[in-house]
């Protein structure tokens, strides 16, 4: 019998079904070749750039980490005269590509952002907006139809640029909802209906990713716990969404969220299953260097950067 991450996509395409269907079939063929291309494209190391002096495809093509997330959207919305965001187009994808980088485009799951063009022009809020959780920052309605019809619109329009796959940004803020009174009554209203929530909406994001490529990449950033948290009930839910993602990022792993039960969830439910553990952590000089050699000790492919700016592309550190 299969172990590990055999065993876990065997059991997902059981209960999928997926002899039956052609797509899904693609999918569980190229589940382990994805995590391959990560793990192979995470030992030349990763890096993060969303803006900046020299984010263009021409600097970027040059920079020699392996893995590259990436703000796919070089003018917001706000900055253009016709209030559509101006994205890196599939010329400038294929130009990054070209030198042997893997590309990941940026998505927020669970935040509105007035840099993108689903928001109103005449400063109206749609209809899913949700509540603001702090000065700079408001939860989307994420449990509704109505946001998923928009991210899966945002996922057409990223993989048109011929990108390897997305990076699932702010996936934690299931247990910000989920812990919040709302007064929206199809709101989860615990932590574990919105850790089951969460899940279900990256599986309708990757699966939509891969009806244009079933070879698509998905890393996702946070929600260590989405498992746990959901429960025993949704064990094999969240052995679907081990199956449909391709590696998990955690900030500041090993500084304000280093904690044993942290580093054990990640060794237990994803290092565990075969999924690659990226770890980003804020640092300069000789500590940068020290808590590189840390995460790769516990198994982690690394980045350090100065600051969460994200403007240029700090030290590349790769996984071994």
């Amino acid at each position: 019998m299969p172990s590990g991450r055999g065993a876990l996509l065997l059991a997902s395409a059981m209960v999928l079904g997926l002899a039956q269907n052609g797509q899904a079939a693609c999918t569980r063929a190229s589940d382990l070749m994805r995590v391959a291309r990560v793990e192979s494209a995470l030992s030349r190391g990763y890096g993060v750039q969303y803006w900046g002096a020299d984010y263009s495809a021409q600097a970027l093509a040059q920079a020699p980490h392996g893995l590259l997330i990436l703000e796919g959207t070089k003018v917001g919305a706000i900055d253009t005269a016709d209030g559509t965001e101006q994205r890196f187009t599939k010329a400038d994808i294929d130009q990054i590509r070209a030198q042997g980088h893997v590309v990941l485009l940026y998505l927020n799951l669970t935040e509105v952002e007035p840099w993108r063009d689903y928001r109103k022009s005449d400063g109206t809020e749609p209809d899913i907006v949700g509540p603001a959780t702090g000065p700079e920052e408001t939860l989307a309605k994420w449990w509704t139809p109505e946001w998923r019809d928009v991210l899966l619109a945002r996922v057409d329009a990223l993989m048109a640029t011929g990108a390897d796959g997305i990076f699932l940004d702010d996936a934690l803020h299931y247990y910000t909802t989920g812990s919040m009174e709302l007064s929206d009554p199809a709101a989860p209203s615990s932590v574990p209906e919105a850790a089951a929530s969460l899940m279900s909406l990256v599986l309708a994001v990757t699966d939509r990713m891969r009806v244009t490529n079933c070879d698509a990449i998905s890393v996702v950033n946070n929600a260590v716990f989405v498992g746990r948290d959901a429960g025993a009930a949704e064990a094999a839910q969240f052995d679907q969404y081990r199956a449909a993602i391709d590696g998990i990022l955690v900030e500041s792993a090993l500084g304000a969220a280093n904690h044993n039960d942290l580093h054990t969830a990640l060794r237990e439910d994803y290092l565990g299953y075969r999924l690659p553990v990226l770890t980003l952590d804020f640092a300069q000089n000789a500590e940068a260097d020290a808590v590189a050699t840390e995460a790769r000790q516990l198994g982690y492919a690394p980045y350090i950067t100065p600051d969460a700016s994200f403007s240029a592309l700090a030290v590349n550190r790769p996984s071994r």
